[in-house]
């Protein structure tokens, strides 16, 4: 998994900073495609405050740090030290990750899975815990909101997550020369 720098093409440039110490979280959302199909086409779908519009609700920011594409392209769209307006509260602890699709529909891809349980293990490591945006308490205005939606299981990433995370650990103590195999001494 790579992840694309496409902040210069995305960021509005307007300052929202945030001590990245205080993040505690990553959450996962999910935007329909009809706004992008990738961070770059959606942080200009985000510049639309009309009414009804998707900066409408954003205040014309772009909500996301990360988005995953259909094809699983993981891209960086802001900074981790921007407070992006994407869970009401816990924007300031959180790391907003964004998949392209709607999962109340129809799965991720199994690209758009794989990148994103690879990128989400990588953040547990870091010690972030894992969570659907409709997940957290006060995260929306919209009480009967489904994000990412019920066909994106989060469980399911939480563990799965939770496997990457073991490997890569194992990966580094490995390279450490930690040996995890059985030998027979005779």
């Amino acid at each position: 998994m790579q992840v694309e720098d496409v902040i210069a093409q995305c960021d509005d440039g307007r300052l929202r900073r945030r001590d990245f110490e205080s993040v505690t979280k990553l959450i996962v959302h999910r935007i329909g495609g009809e706004l992008g199909k990738d961070a770059i086409e959606i942080s200009k779908a985000f510049q639309d405050t009309r009414k009804y519009k998707a900066g409408s609700y954003t205040g014309g920011h772009m909500p996301y740090h990360f988005v995953i594409n259909r094809a699983g392209r993981v891209q960086q769209a802001l900074t981790l030290g921007d407070n992006a307006p994407h869970a009401k509260r816990y924007n300031s602890t959180g790391v907003a990750v964004a998949l392209i699709g709607d999962f109340r529909v129809y799965p991720p891809s199994f690209e758009q899975y794989e990148a994103l349980k690879r990128f989400a293990g990588f953040w547990r490591l870091y010690g972030l815990e894992i969570h659907g945006h409709d997940e957290l308490h006060g995260a929306s205005s919209d009480p009967s909101k489904a994000c990412p939606g019920h066909l994106l299981p989060m469980s399911k990433l939480r563990s799965d997550a939770d496997e990457v995370a073991a490997e890569l650990a194992r990966a580094m103590l490995e390279f450490q020369g930690v040996t995890f195999r059985s030998t027979t001494h005779e």
